[in-house]
């Protein structure tokens, strides 16, 4: 039931962050965030107190977030993989909610920050640096992707869950105003293992702020 835990930072809802240790933890949807630090017992915070925690690892910490799923009611707690215009996330199942199944650490680019304006006025700080995820032995985990750092986000591909759409009419469904990304979907230039590629290329040649 226990997924990740270490040194990290709680970002509470008005954007105040605390350093101390932190634990996620739980099973299906039912997740929580223990953390406590030199003044501070463990306590246990849901999402109504949480914007997310960042936990350490490997000299790089990992940035979880809750997030809305299709509309859903109630946020689930998944993983940035990239903030960009439209973004990526990760959310993996092995038991627990999370999972150590993937080796992650953190690639930086060469370009310099850049700030993104969306229709809304919303700007958006690009940052340098990127999570690589290397896949172990995962049964199953799912791809989301939202708008900037947007608390909304759209399911976009899973593996391992039966039925599931493959990873090629998976992108046929999101990315349909974008031929360009397609025609490398179905030349095999772009697979399931290459998801921030898509994203990065997604970005870069077709995407439009009203997009989805």
């Amino acid at each position: 039931m226990v997924a990740q835990s270490g040194q990290a930072v709680l970002i509470l809802k008005d954007s105040t962050q605390i350093k101390g240790y932190g634990e996620i933890s739980g099973i299906s949807s039912i997740v929580s965030v223990k953390f406590k630090n030199d003044t501070l017992k463990y306590k246990t915070y849901k999402s109504k107190d949480l914007i997310g925690v960042d936990i350490l690892e490997n000299d790089y910490y990992r940035k979880f977030r809750y997030k809305y799923i299709d509309g859903d009611k109630y946020p689930e707690i998944m993983e940035i993989v990239a903030i960009d215009n439209l973004s990526l996330y990760v959310r993996v199942y092995e038991g627990g909610v999370l999972s150590n199944s993937f080796l992650n650490e953190a690639s930086f680019n060469t370009l310099p920050n850049q700030t993104v304006i969306l229709d809304n006025g919303q700007e958006i700080s690009l940052s340098q640096s990127r999570n690589i995820y290397i896949e172990i032995d995962i049964p199953r985990y799912s791809y989301y992707v939202g708008l900037g750092d947007s608390d909304q986000v759209e399911h976009l591909y899973t593996k391992g869950l039966p039925f599931a759409k493959s990873f090629k009419k998976s992108m046929k469904k999101y990315f349909k105003d974008c031929s360009a990304l397609l025609e490398k979907v179905e030349n095999k230039e772009f697979s399931k293992d290459n998801l921030i590629d898509v994203l990065e290329f997604y970005n870069q040649n077709c995407f439009k702020s009203n997009s989805n």
